[in-house]
């Protein structure tokens, strides 16, 4: 199954709720047992909370080999690549090194309180 990033958030690529639009069209597919290609198409800014929201927290119940061997990316623009990396590499620690996950929440509940 193909999902279309522009056809479900446009051309920009940057808000969580914009990424959680997509996360729960690739939780559907997953859950009907389908592998899916993320076409990214016609889009064209992106940012890590996008990606966060939209594939890091599938890693939450798999490993990125098993996330990966269901999830193809398409139409990917060389700007997106590092960002989409670097939140499969975050989601990864955090979900599956609870030493890392600890330190994390500690950190943002940190900064959270100083402000």
């Amino acid at each position: 199954m193909t999902i279309r990033v522009f056809d479900l958030v446009g051309e920009l690529c940057m808000t969580h709720e914009d990424g959680e639009i997509v996360h729960k069209a690739l939780l559907e597919a997953f859950k009907r047992g389908e592998n899916v290609e993320l076409d990214f198409d016609k889009t064209r800014i992106f940012v890590t909370a996008f990606f966060n929201a939209s594939v890091g927290q599938l890693l939450e119940k798999s490993t990125k080999e098993e996330l990966l061997s269901r999830l193809t990316f398409i139409n990917l623009p060389p700007a997106a690549v590092d960002a989409l990396r670097h939140s499969l590499q975050n989601a990864e620690e955090y979900y599956h090194d609870p030493a890392f996950r600890e330190a994390l929440d500690k950190i943002l509940g940190d900064l959270s309180q100083s402000q």
